[in-house]
């Protein structure tokens, strides 16, 4: 497999919902032996405590969006987490990497990233501290989930 490009590019800065967002240098995993830079930014919104939002942006100036369960990042960092489109490996502790690893499958294709754990493991932290396990339903506007759902529905 190609060696490690973890370079550490970190940018934070303070979203619309006052917690910081986290810009992290991510590697996609194109063949074997090529990966391309690829750059996300990791946003936590207290009004939606169970997920994160990822945008990745290409050199065009382009981006995709992926919203994430904080809880499946949150246990990627410990084991593999995940089932269907979004899966999730934390560095190997036996070859001593850094590295974790997303694999996600879009409607239009899948991608392989890789990412420094570190920065990463630090942000979730620092949501957790913010809005503790358990307690994510206090701060959602129930009204608002549930009209999101049903909305989903009448695609």
């Amino acid at each position: 497999m190609a060696r490690s490009h973890n370079e550490p590019a970190r940018d934070v800065r303070s979203s619309e919902q006052g917690f910081a967002d986290l810009s992290l240098r991510m590697w996609r995993h194109v063949s074997l032996y090529e990966a391309l830079p690829i750059q996300a930014r990791f946003s936590y919104d207290h009004a939606q405590p169970l997920e994160v939002r990822v945008e990745f942006f290409n050199d065009v100036g382009g981006a995709v969006t992926w919203v994430l369960s904080r809880d499946l990042l949150v246990i990627g960092l410990h084991r593999p987490s995940g089932d269907g489109d979004i899966r999730i490996w934390p560095p190997c502790r036996h070859h001593g990497g850094d590295s974790l690893w997303m694999f996600l499958e879009g409607r239009t294709g899948v991608a392989l990233l890789e990412g420094r754990v570190e920065p990463l493991r630090a942000w979730l932290e620092e949501t957790l501290r913010s809005v503790p396990f358990g307690t994510e339903g206090l701060s959602m506007d129930w009204d608002e989930a549930f009209a999101h759902v049903l909305a989903q529905g009448d695609r």
